[in-house]
């Protein structure tokens, strides 16, 4: 019986192969291999996020003092472990830990993708090369942080709806435990999670390789079947730091717009 370390490789294998035939912007297949480096990171963070709440999932149960059910759930308070509570802490740390060095990857092969598609020369200088690399690291430390604060606001909100659940089904405490299991066990919220975030590091990236190469425009890159949210601003061009504004009105530095989102960015010189 295969181990459920072979399991992990074999479906990031399958989720390569899977997304490689799906339709990305033309720029992303530009170099096949950082098109490769991409999806490869992207089904590593899937694993790591996947596997995170795998493990969370036993830890969530001690979240909960059942013996206060069924008192009513608040915001932040009644049953549930609340935002100030040291496991959250805890939690964020053992989620930076299983995703940092991967973000600080995709951030560093969206910048190289931009080397590759505009072919200016960054980094042959130390003075150049320190500040991209350090500029790559700053970019990587707040998207994972940003990451981190979302899903566990996310588990913390999943845990109260759960719990609220049980409550008003009369589940007892044992029910209850599993309904909480499986619903932080999710392999559904590691995809998405998976199939959003790297194309945030990879524009990242993207975007300090045309800062450092002094890129002076962008324009937004869409496919032609775009969702309804980035269709309205495939091919507005911009200054560098200034923002898009998506259908649903909010605004963005760079893709990805939304959760899965496909969208890329020209830069002009």
């Amino acid at each position: 019986m295969a181990t459920r370390a072979e399991l992990l490789e074999a479906r990031e294998k399958l989720h390569v192969a899977i997304h490689a035939a799906e339709e990305w912007q033309d720029s992303y297949k530009a170099s096949p291999i950082t098109f490769a480096d991409l999806l490869r990171l992207e089904a590593a963070l899937e694993t790591a996020v996947a596997e995170y709440l795998h493990e969370l999932s036993t830890r969530a149960v001690d979240y909960v003092d059942w013996s206060r059910l069924p008192e009513p759930i608040k915001a932040d308070a009644g049953p549930v472990a609340n935002n100030d509570d040291p496991v959250w802490k805890q939690e964020q740390i053992l989620l930076t830990a299983a995703v940092i060095d991967i973000i600080t990857d995709l951030v560093a092969t969206g910048a190289v993708a931009g080397e590759t598609l505009y072919a200016i020369p960054v980094g042959y200088s130390t003075l150049e090369f320190a500040s991209l690399d350090e500029a790559i690291m700053q970019a990587a430390r707040k998207l994972t942080a940003d990451m981190v604060s979302n899903v566990t606001e996310t588990t913390r909100k999943l845990i109260r709806e759960s719990v609220a659940k049980s409550i008003a089904l009369g589940e007892t405490a044992d029910y209850a435990t599993v309904r909480l299991m499986n619903m932080i066990d999710n392999p559904i919220r590691a995809t998405i999670i998976a199939q959003t975030e790297p194309v945030n590091a990879y524009q990242a990236g993207l975007k300090l390789y045309a800062v450092q190469s002094g890129a002076k425009s962008k324009t937004w890159d869409g496919l032609s079947g775009a969702c309804k949210i980035c269709s309205p601003v495939i091919g507005k061009t911009l200054e560098l730091d200034e923002l898009f504004v998506l259908a649903n009105g909010k605004q963005v530095d760079r893709p990805a717009g939304h959760p899965r989102c496909r969208c890329s960015l020209i830069y002009a010189y």
